[in-house]
């Protein structure tokens, strides 16, 4: 046989060659350490965080246990009835992290289950007419979405605000849309009604917002786990999703994370955390069409927050060719068993579950701490210490400016050139070696930059033969953390168009959004990442011009031109 196969219920997990030895070697020792049983019982000395956190008598959020999320139901019923009663039938989140994810998987997955053809064509007018769940997840202050909503006064006035984040770019855009609210001619008291705060008591998230007067539901402190907490529920409940029925199949798996055989969780661990130990550190997440669309981004941003960047998720959507590597392994969500490395099945619900359970194994053999607190957000600069630009491509007011201190890509003196110095770079970066691509652009695929971003990381990875990562300038980072990778950062910024001032704050939206890009660049040098900045002053031709550069021929490594991209599993690659 030369794949092993998972079945619990509706879930299966597989595994083949390399993989399925790897996750052999480690299963052992999980049962030896009892880590299965640590798990289910909440064991807070499995990581140093959850010890502390004991001690202080804090809870925390835990993998796949739907306690808390069952715990807030009927509040959560409570706040969906009394916004359907306002006419308030979207929800605009604002969080971060994998939680947050989480919640856009839910609302996303059932928003799907509607029949083509049950509503208008306008997805908006779709929710309003039939409460098909609609969420909006804003978890950076990025203008666009914002001027967005603002332009449109009807989905405004039918929006709710969910407040689940505690970094200062959540309170900011939590200060413009209750200005925005505000404009509609609303009093105070009911633009405070329509904005929820979900936190941890001893926070200050829910001193400020019993002040204000807006609703309040307590939360155990987050961690990189909470698909089934009230940082994803809650907001999930109230843009129309049937949480309850979701917990209830969640609930239905979590007999099987405790059994020596036949349990997804730990075997998805253990094929991650082993394959993980044994160099193979680039995890490709793979969707069929029949997965819940979506699953592939959250569970990479729920390995990557849980492995503190031990294990790099790279997620496979098309457009992004890459050659399959020793270091790599590629996972599919509904895939071949016989030719994947590995593959996961299941319903929603369960994928909840085994996901965060998997990411717990995984984040145990690797020695991360998945329960640590989230690291501060870089302090707001305008300053991002490699001084003026090499150079400037272009016509002043439609420029590409470069920034950089790293020789390799300073000796450029055109984009051409400093695309094949980025890719031979990240090339020769070795194995688990990557390009991350940060933009702090507007990621709507079609009213922002987001295909133009996907389309020049395909081009990239294509160059470079290596994985290609894209983030959208969010909190949640892999700069800082505690593991030296041989990542080599590309940072887009770009003046906006149309910017909105924070009220009360005295600066805007698009300041803000350049100031924490600046920070998360110094954070990265001083890391000792090599980095490179690129500005737009105009954000659609200059990422026109960078498409232009990254398609002009350059050498690669092994000498050869690298005019044909890498192809590798039949299929593209792109990042979550």
């Amino acid at each position: 046989m030369t794949f092993t196969a998972v079945v619990s219920g509706e879930t299966a997990i597989t595994a083949r060659g390399p993989l399925r030895a790897a996750a052999e070697r480690v299963l052992g020792r999980l049962w030896i350490d009892q880590v299965p049983v640590r798990l289910a019982s909440e064991d807070a000395s499995l990581w140093p965080s959850a010890d502390a956190a004991a001690l202080e008598g804090r809870d925390l959020c835990w993998p796949g246990q739907p306690g808390p999320g069952r715990a807030v139901l009927d509040r959560a019923g409570e706040l969906r009835d009394r916004a359907r009663a306002d006419g308030l039938t979207e929800v605009v989140l604002l969080g971060d992290g994998a939680p947050a994810r989480a919640a856009e998987l839910i609302v996303a997955s059932q928003r799907h289950a509607v029949p083509d053809g049950a509503g208008p064509d306008d997805p908006d007018e779709e929710a309003a007419a039939f409460d098909v769940p609609a969420l909006t997840l804003l978890d950076g202050p990025e203008p666009g979405p914002l001027l967005r909503l603002q332009d449109d006064p009807g989905r405004l006035a039918r929006t709710l605000v969910v407040v689940t984040g505690d970094d200062p770019a959540v309170g900011a855009l939590r200060e413009v849309l209750g200005g925005m609210l505000g404009g509609l001619g609303l009093y105070p008291a009911d633009v405070a009604r329509r904005i929820v705060t979900v936190a941890e008591p001893r926070a200050a998230a829910p001193k400020l917002a019993a002040e204000a007067g807006r609703p309040l539901v307590e939360a155990p402190a987050p961690t990189a786990f909470g698909a089934l907490s009230p940082y994803a529920l809650v907001p999930a409940a109230l843009a129309g999703a049937d949480v309850g029925a979701l917990l209830g199949d969640a609930t239905a798996v979590l007999p099987s994370l405790t059994r020596p055989e036949h349990n997804p969780g730990l075997v998805l661990g253990a094929i991650l955390g082993g394959a993980a130990r044994a160099g193979r550190r680039t995890a490709v997440l793979g969707g069929y069409s029949a997965a819940p669309p979506g699953l592939a981004g959250w569970a990479a941003a729920l390995l990557a927050e849980a492995t503190g960047g031990r294990l790099t998720p790279v997620v496979q959507e098309g457009g992004l060719p890459l050659a399959p590597a020793d270091d790599l392994f590629l996972v599919t969500f509904g895939g071949r068993p016989r030719q994947d490395d590995a593959t996961v099945t299941g319903p929603l619900a369960a994928q909840l579950v085994v996901w965060e359970y998997a990411a717990a194994v995984a984040a145990y053999l690797l020695r991360a701490d998945p329960m640590a607190p989230r690291a501060p957000a870089a302090p707001p600069t305008l300053d991002d210490g490699t001084g003026g630009p090499l150079f400037a491509d272009g016509a002043p007011d439609r420029a590409v400016e470069a920034h950089t201190t790293v020789p390799e890509l300073a000796a450029a003196d055109t984009l051409p050139a400093l695309m094949t110095a980025l890719t031979a770079l990240a090339a020769g970066a070795g194995p688990g070696g990557r390009l991350a691509i940060l933009a702090y652009l507007d990621p709507d695929e079609a009213r922002g930059q987001g295909a133009q971003v996907r389309r020049l990381a395909a081009l990239l990875a294509a160059r470079s033969g290596r994985p290609v990562t894209v983030g959208w300038g969010t909190r949640r980072t892999a700069i800082g953390n505690d593991h030296p990778d041989g990542c080599v950062y590309l940072m887009v910024t770009g003046n906006v168009d149309r910017d909105m001032p924070v009220p009360g704050r005295g600066h805007r939206l698009g300041t803000l959004r350049l100031a924490r890009a600046l920070g998360d660049v110094r954070d990265a040098r001083a890391a000792g990442r090599p980095v490179l900045r690129l500005h737009l002053r105009n954000r659609w031709a200059g990422l026109a011009r960078l498409l232009d550069a990254a398609r002009e021929p350059g050498p690669v490594p092994n000498g050869e031109p690298d005019t044909e991209p890498n192809t590798g599993w039949g299929t593209g690659w792109n990042t979550g």
